[in-house]
């Protein structure tokens, strides 16, 4: 793995180098280097046992990306990796017993949206392994994305989406008036063909995941819809979700937000569940100084399983590709939930569990994000 590491930033490398005054170079087609370095202070409670406060990596990245034209038609490729800026190989976690070995600190190559693809005035089509349409629809709405807060700690309880599976193909159509579609299919979502060895049957592991977008003004608006068939590791699930944002004036901002998930992870365990959400940003200052909140309430089909999350924070804004930022967020949970604020949208040395049901979890974070 450090070998793969180490290419990617040796073409970095080269490629700053060679043309020192922009990040893009002309060779065959265009290409480009480019990552996200964002780390935060965090302080976590679970309300019982656990208080303690850690430096995360959330979701940082390094990604090569590039296109060539070739007449009205235009190939298109990414590789990405999730990198950890704050270690580079895998401890021993120290964490409460709850929270299984520690696999964070290993960097590894093409771990995020990697694929290739050609795109025209038919639309784009693109094979690999990214992010579905159901998971991309939560952007209009989404107020703490891989922060602490993150809408995805409410969301992903009990069935899980806002996934990234293998082997998806998917078509996605030109802007028609600022509505677009986007439909993916993956015919093995948890990686290759698998046989039942008592039946001799390939085990139907197929995903598939649409949505429909509109962005127009001061209105963006996402309907999605996904589900997996009944032998992924997962199980059988689907779900419905609803993104919108409005910006009722220049410097304030409205989101809801809907969900409506299924999965029966087993005999009578029923972990679906229906999200309702809401938040507003407001510019104190306009691009220099942003206040963001929302709500999100969690009611689970599951007796004493619903959960409630609150999250507000303040960024200061330093230019497009820096920013700093401090996070308030907890959780209320019923007598049989263990959902905390601050287990999604990082590495998995940061995802403690908490570890005792019903409590109140809760969380404080400095932040930096940073853009290059």
């Amino acid at each position: 793995m450090k070998k793969n590491v180490a290419l990617a930033l040796a073409i970095g490398t080269i490629a700053v180098s060679v043309q020192a005054q922009s990040n893009t170079i002309k060779t065959a087609g265009n290409w480009e280097f480019y990552g996200r370095a964002h780390l935060a202070l965090e302080n976590q409670d679970d309300g019982s046992k656990y208080k303690q406060t850690n430096l995360s990596s959330n979701s940082s990245r390094l990604g090569l990306r590039g296109d060539k034209s070739f007449g009205d038609l235009k190939g298109i490729w990414q590789i990405e990796s999730e990198i950890q800026f704050n270690r580079t190989e895998a401890v021993a976690g120290t964490a409460p017993t709850t929270q299984a070995a520690d696999k964070a600190g290993t960097n590894t190559f093409a771990s995020r949206d990697t694929f290739a693809g050609v795109e025209g005035s038919f639309g784009q089509v693109k094979v690999g392994k990214f992010d579905t349409p159901m998971k991309v629809a939560r952007a209009a709405a989404d107020l703490f994305g891989d922060q602490l807060g993150d809408m995805r700690n409410i969301t992903r309880a009990g069935a899980k989406f806002d996934e990234r599976p293998n082997n998806i193909i998917q078509y996605q159509s030109p802007d028609m008036s600022g509505v677009r579609l986007a439909l993916a299919y993956s015919p093995q979502s948890t990686g290759v063909a698998d046989v039942n060895t008592t039946t001799g049957v390939v085990k139907e592991t197929a995903m598939t995941s649409m949505s429909v977008t509109y962005n127009s003004g001061d209105m963006s608006a996402a309907l999605a819809q996904e589900s997996y068939q009944k032998d992924h590791a997962d199980g059988k699930r689907d779900a419905v979700r609803l993104a919108l944002s409005y910006k009722l004036m220049n410097d304030l901002k409205l989101v809801g937000f809907f969900q409506d998930a299924s999965y029966m992870k087993a005999a009578n365990d029923d972990q679906g569940s229906k999200v309702t959400g809401f938040g507003a940003e407001y510019q104190i200052i306009p691009n220099h100084t942003v206040l963001r909140a929302h709500v999100m309430d969690r009611k689970a089909n599951k007796a004493n399983s619903d959960s409630k999350m609150t999250a507000i924070g303040i960024d200061r804004i330093i230019s497009k590709e820096l920013r700093f930022y401090a996070n308030y967020a907890m959780v209320t949970n019923g007598s049989a939930a263990k959902v905390a604020p601050w287990s999604e949208g990082k590495a998995d040395g940061s995802k403690v569990t908490p570890s005792a049901s019903g409590t109140e979890t809760k969380g404080f974070a400095l932040g930096m994000r940073y853009d290059f």
